[in-house]
């Protein structure tokens, strides 16, 4: 029991001590001088010179914001943001799609997805040339054809 109370004790006193130091570091913040030395040299420093007059120089705490008119490549400016959103709203609406075009765009999604989808699962591909000859398309080929019908999907599948 009485080394429970040390032990209690020392600790407390450590939290103490610690939580003081902790308290008054914050206070204390350096400071930055400017002076001149007799050749006419400017100086800057954390200390103090005893035998010179010093200037006690106004520090940021915190990094400035960028005021720089240089903008980095693909860096856009906010003014530049809102005129393009105010240029979006001022721009006409499409047309309403009527019923037919819309089954016939509909139509061509399903045909274009199909079409993907069995390029995809096959193996190799045929195809028929100029002369209406029945071919297998080369892999080169093959993948032209499936960004081409990817690119028909992005048109029609909206």
């Amino acid at each position: 029991m009485f080394m429970y109370k040390i032990f209690s004790h020392k600790y407390a006193l450590q939290l103490l001590l610690s939580t003081t130091i902790m308290l008054f570091s914050g206070a204390s913040t350096a400071a930055i001088y400017k002076w001149v030395d007799d050749q006419g040299n400017v100086h800057y420093g954390q200390q103090r010179p005893a035998d010179k007059s010093v200037e006690k120089m106004d520090v940021q705490m915190h990094a400035p914001r960028d005021a720089s008119s240089y903008r980095k490549p693909g860096q856009k400016d906010e003014e530049e943001n809102t005129d393009e959103a105010a240029s979006e709203e001022k721009k006409p609406e499409k047309p309403a799609e009527s019923a037919a075009d819309k089954k016939r765009r509909l139509a061509a999604c399903a045909q274009a997805r199909k079409k993907l989808s069995t390029m995809q699962a096959a193996g190799r591909v045929r195809g028929k040339d100029k002369d209406g000859n029945i071919t297998y398309l080369s892999d080169e080929q093959k993948n032209a054809q499936m960004k081409s019908t990817r690119d028909l999907i992005a048109k029609h599948c909206k």
